[in-house]
């Protein structure tokens, strides 16, 4: 089962499409395709590094660098806000979380659930395992990360098709940021990815938190 997790082009890409299936159709499949994606690194028996999770040589550095990251990544959203809005009339659509609208213990708990889910589940399936594979499967070259970049992050806009076509739009964007960001920070770990994705859901929440 290891080799054939590792080697065998048809496993792989029936590991990838159950994945990316679960994570489109509800929060719970979605879940699902976490543990999914444990089972699938436990029989591999990958790594930490083959995971993505590899200790850093600096935490303070990467969590700097995820920091600013985090802050241009806002600026982007705030200039796609008012682009979009010059298109497409519906905002996208975040009435999923409005069970945190002024309850703190709501808010505590999305926020446990987005580090976990978000900024490490989706980065781990999406950057550190379905990118990581195409990339492999059309030549582990520089054109062939670039395919797998952006047909990714279209997949992963797809994948929040609930926040309408602005909401696929936008995260649609963010998912292309945060490959860009994989790439560039090595191809291989990916805390900065965890740590940005996180920042960004945190933000993300306790603006709603307080729309109320």
């Amino acid at each position: 089962m290891k080799e054939l997790l590792r080697t065998n082009k048809l496993a792989i890409i029936t590991s990838m499409a159950i994945l990316i299936t679960l994570g489109m159709i509800n929060q719970v499949t979605f879940y699902i395709s976490l543990g999914v994606m444990a089972v699938i690194h436990i029989l591999r028996k990958s790594t930490l590094h083959e995971w993505g999770l590899t200790r850093p040589k600096s935490w303070i550095r990467t969590i700097l660098v995820s920091l600013g990251l985090t802050a241009l990544m806002m600026a982007i959203a705030v200039i796609m806000e008012i682009t979009i809005k010059m298109f497409i009339d519906q905002p996208a659509d975040i009435s999923r979380f409005d069970f945190i609208k002024d309850n703190i213990w709501m808010l505590l708990g999305a926020l446990v659930a987005v580090w976990f889910s978000a900024g490490f589940g989706e980065e781990i399936i999406w950057r550190g395992y379905i990118m990581k594979n195409i990339a492999g499967f059309l030549g582990d070259t520089k054109k062939s990360w670039i395919i797998s970049l952006i047909f990714t992050s279209f997949l992963f806009g797809v994948l929040h098709f609930y926040q309408g076509p602005a909401g696929m739009i936008k995260t649609g964007v963010a998912g292309l940021f945060l490959g860009i960001v994989f790439i560039r920070n090595g191809k291989q770990n990916l805390w900065i990815n965890i740590l940005v994705h996180g920042f960004i859901d945190t933000i993300s929440m306790i603006s709603i938190y307080f729309s109320s």
